[in-house]
């Protein structure tokens, strides 16, 4: 396993999306859109790449994934996503005559694109892959659902989510609640 170890911090992560939802709301362009994708939804960079316009329900907010590291060849779930995603990702593909994948680039080009964004943004070091974690990590936090997350990003077991809280930046300087 990659010992790699980085610093999340909620706080940016957090940020990142309030400000990162504007911006691309307001400028619905592949580079902040994708970004966006990835660190609202915690999908791998894959499976945002492979999502298509009729894999999206506007109306519904949920999307139909591709779910990549399953066993099985071809795999789908579809699953809630948030409202404020829904929105911009509906303006991304009326601005940009989007009709089929709403991502049609090379997983390097997405990769250039969300690391540029990510540095736009203040998060120098981060990678596509780091907005997964950081999602897994605020999803665990704030569902305080082991289970539910796992179901969400679709893990094959707790053991293989809980990989993902083992990072750097959530340091134990008080206890988990007070008396």
């Amino acid at each position: 396993m990659d010992a790699r170890r980085i610093f999340l911090d909620l706080d940016k992560y957090s940020r990142l999306l309030e400000r990162l939802s504007a911006d691309a709301y307001a400028r619905p362009a592949r580079p902040p859109v994708l970004t966006l994708t990835l660190a609202a939804t915690g999908r791998r960079i894959g499976e945002v790449l492979s999502l298509r316009v009729r894999d999206v329900d506007f109306e519904k907010a949920v999307a139909t994934w591709r779910i990549e590291k399953k066993r099985r060849g071809d795999y789908y779930v579809t699953l809630p996503i948030p409202r404020r995603l829904a929105d911009v990702l509906q303006k991304y593909v009326t601005w940009n005559a989007v009709s089929d994948l709403l991502f049609p680039v090379s997983r390097t080009q997405a990769y250039y694109d969300v690391k540029k964004t990510l540095r736009q943004y203040g998060l120098h070091g981060w990678r596509p892959h780091d907005l997964r974690h950081a999602f897994i990590l605020k999803a665990l936090l704030e569902t305080r659902s082991i289970e539910l997350v796992r179901r969400y990003t679709q893990h094959a077991s707790y053991s293989e989510l809980l990989e993902y809280a083992r990072i750097v930046g959530l340091e134990l300087d008080k206890p988990p609640f007070e008396l």
